[in-house]
C-alpha cells in the first residue's frame, strides 16, 4: 500500500521509548539519484529536526515511529537545511522536462511506506512514474522525457 507526502504532512512522530509525541512531519527530502525518501523533516526552519529514513521504528497511517529522541537530528548541511526550511519540498514543484519543457506542478508523490522508494509523481492530473525523477531543487524537478509516460 502506498503513502502520499500530502498524506503525511503533519503526521505525529512519536518515540517507541517514551511514547511521547517528538513533533509532527512538515515534509519528506528526497535522495534524487535513488529515488526514495531519504529522511523526514520534523518541524520547520531553525527548529527542524530530521530523522533518516533508516532510523524509523515504522511509518504507519497515524503515526511515523522513533526508536527515540535520539533519532532526531540536526540539519547537517547547506542541503538539509534547505529541505529544514522548506525549500526543497517536491509537492508544489514545478515539474519540467530535461529540454526545460513545462510539465506542470506537482501535486503530490507516492511512496513506499516501508522502503521510501519513491513511485509516482502527480502532475497535472496524471501520474508520472518515479523511474522519470532525474533531480530536483529549490527552482523546479527535472524529469527524464524518454520515459513513456510524459508528453
Amino acid at each position: 500500500m502506498s503513502e502520499s507526502f500530502r498524506q503525511a504532512n503533519g503526521r505525529k512522530v512519536v518515540s517507541r521509548a517514551s511514547a511521547q509525541e517528538l513533533g509532527t512531519v512538515s515534509h519528506l527530502l528526497i535522495d534524487g539519484p535513488h529515488r526514495s525518501v531519504a529522511a523526514v523533516v520534523v518541524g520547520r526552519g531553525r527548529r527542524a529536526r530530521l530523522v533518516d529514513w533508516a532510523a524509523l521504528s515504522g511509518f504507519g497511517p497515524d503515526a511515523v515511529m522513533v526508536a527515540d529522541e535520539g533519532a532526531l537530528r540536526t540539519p547537517a548541511d547547506a542541503r538539509e537545511q534547505a529541505a529544514a526550511d522548506g525549500k526543497l519540498e517536491l509537492v508544489g514543484r514545478r515539474a519540467l522536462t530535461e529540454f526545460g519543457n513545462e510539465l506542470g506542478i506537482i501535486d503530490d508523490v507516492t511512496f513506499n511506506p516501508r522502503t521510501g522508494a519513491l513511485e509516482t509523481l502527480r502532475v497535472a492530473d496524471r501520474d508520472i512514474d518515479a523511474a522519470a525523477l532525474l533531480g530536483s531543487g529549490s527552482f523546479a524537478a527535472v524529469l527524464d522525457k524518454s520515459q513513456e509516460s510524459l508528453p
